[in-house]
């Protein structure tokens, strides 16, 4: 996937897919699925980056979501 793809989807999504949890799963090639709640879209890397709980990155994936977010917010105030 392009990024160009993934903000067209974002841009003209139907309300009810607007909110809620997001949820991340990773299928293994042994048939393992795992599934995460600390995932973080890097715009300026092009990577969407999951981190399973276990991981010692899985609290710090999530907080850095939170700075996007505000990042994102920031912006959108200074060009309103």
């Amino acid at each position: 996937m392009k990024k160009e793809e993934l903000v067209e989807i974002f841009s003209n999504l139907h309300p009810e897919d607007s909110a809620g949890n997001m949820i991340g799963e990773i299928h293994l090639a042994d048939g393992t699925v795992l599934k995460t709640d600390s995932l973080r879209i890097d715009m300026d890397g092009g990577r969407i980056i999951l981190s399973e709980e276990a991981s010692n990155m899985y609290e710090t994936n999530k907080r850095n979501w939170i700075q996007e977010l505000i990042f994102y917010q920031n912006k959108k105030l200074k060009s309103a």
